[in-house]
């Protein structure tokens, strides 16, 4: 079992206070023992809790939080997961659903959830870069071929574990599922005077909606474009007001989310996706008995089951999705070969400054993520 992110701090803190009282090597080990065994009992005792509850039938509680909106696929996935956890636990696990941005955006859960108000919460790639890097190599533009190479990358074992690793390390979260929100490549919507963008430049001066992603503001600046960081609840009031003229999300999430009523053109550039995660609390683990227990694996095997039913929903709307957003009176643009050609060269143009070795994406991810992609 990992060491809870709780033990790591409170070694760190012993560590630190003898350090500073300077009594020695001897000092330091024996608190640290005492701090370990105090952190054992606790983790014991918690585990016991979880056990008691289930015994005098109490169900435990869990707060879930997510952004997706009633009447999208993805919501309606988040439903049957919770469904799949009730059920599978045999009503020991009972969850509280949060959507639409109630509890707050992505960091605001996140944050929720470190402090331990919140169990199972969902963030972008984008937006958890702000508090660790271990999803900043799916915002790469230009990196995937497909949605199906984006999902194969986390369904591959090592590589999903490389990944939960790297962000537990960060932030002492774990992991439950990985999404491709929207099913498909990120399209720009927008509000511009010249009419649809074509080829790059014509995003000249255009105010793009970011998550405050470095990457996706590097791609930005690559266009012309300037970045303003906003929330996404924020967005379809800042169009229409004109503090932005536009986002680069994906279809299904930017129709469902009635923003194409406040956006006059799209385009189809093809060349990036959304992934995002959906992370348990360290006070969710304990609520379930710990790592390993019978409750986590019930919620970690639901996550794994959302993904692959998530993305079946997703697809039969995809569809029809396009015929939409132009019902909507969104002008959308396809580019040809060669406009796609300018566009995919600003995407690769951004890759040297955050790929390798002591950047925020390690040459060696990036190797195994297109190793993975031979084989579509």
């Amino acid at each position: 079992m990992k060491r809870t992110w709780s033990m790591v701090m409170v070694l760190a803190m012993v560590t630190s206070l003898c350090a500073c009282g300077g009594g020695g090597k001897e000092q330091t080990a024996a608190s640290t023992q005492q701090a370990a065994s105090s952190e054992a009992k606790e983790e014991s005792s918690e585990a016991v809790q979880a056990e008691e509850a289930q015994t005098d039938g109490e169900a435990i509680v869990l707060k879930y939080a997510a952004a997706e909106v009633p009447g999208t696929p993805e919501n309606e996935a988040n439903l049957n997961f919770i469904k799949t956890i009730e059920e599978k636990s045999n009503g020991r696990i009972k969850v509280e659903y949060y959507h639409s941005s109630q509890l707050g955006n992505d960091k605001q859960v996140v944050v929720a959830a470190l402090g331990g108000s919140l169990d199972i919460v969902k963030s972008s790639a984008g937006n958890l870069m702000d508090y660790s890097d271990g999803l900043a190599f799916a915002d790469l533009p230009g990196l995937f071929k497909s949605q199906k190479h984006l999902r194969a990358v986390f369904q591959d074992e090592e590589f999903r574990k490389e990944v939960s690793d790297d962000i537990f390390g960060d932030i002492g979260m774990i992991p439950v599922n990985f999404d491709v929100d929207g099913g498909a490549a990120r399209a720009l919507f927008y509000n511009r005077k010249g009419g649809v963008a074509k080829v790059p430049s014509d995003m000249k001066g255009v105010k793009m909606r970011t998550t405050g992603s470095e990457i996706e503001m590097a791609l930005f600046s690559q266009w012309g474009a300037s970045s303003v960081p906003m929330n996404f609840n924020e967005l379809y009031l800042a169009l229409q007001q004109g503090t932005v003229d536009g986002l680069y999300g994906h279809p299904i999430g930017t129709y469902g989310n009635k923003l194409c009523e406040v956006t006059k053109y799209c385009t189809v550039i093809d060349m990036s996706y959304i992934a995002s995660v959906q992370l348990m609390s360290q006070s969710c683990i304990e609520k379930l008995g710990g790592e390993g227990s019978e409750l986590y694996n019930i919620v970690m095997e639901a996550g794994k089951e959302l993904e692959l039913y998530k993305d079946q929903l997703i697809e039969e709307q995809l569809g029809t999705i396009m015929e939409q957003i132009k019902a909507d009176g969104v002008e959308v643009y396809i580019p040809d070969d060669q406009e796609i050609g300018q566009w995919r060269a600003t995407g690769q143009a951004v890759w040297e400054n955050y790929v390798g070795d002591g950047k925020m994406v390690p040459q060696k991810i990036v190797d195994e993520v297109v190793a993975i992609g031979e084989g579509f």
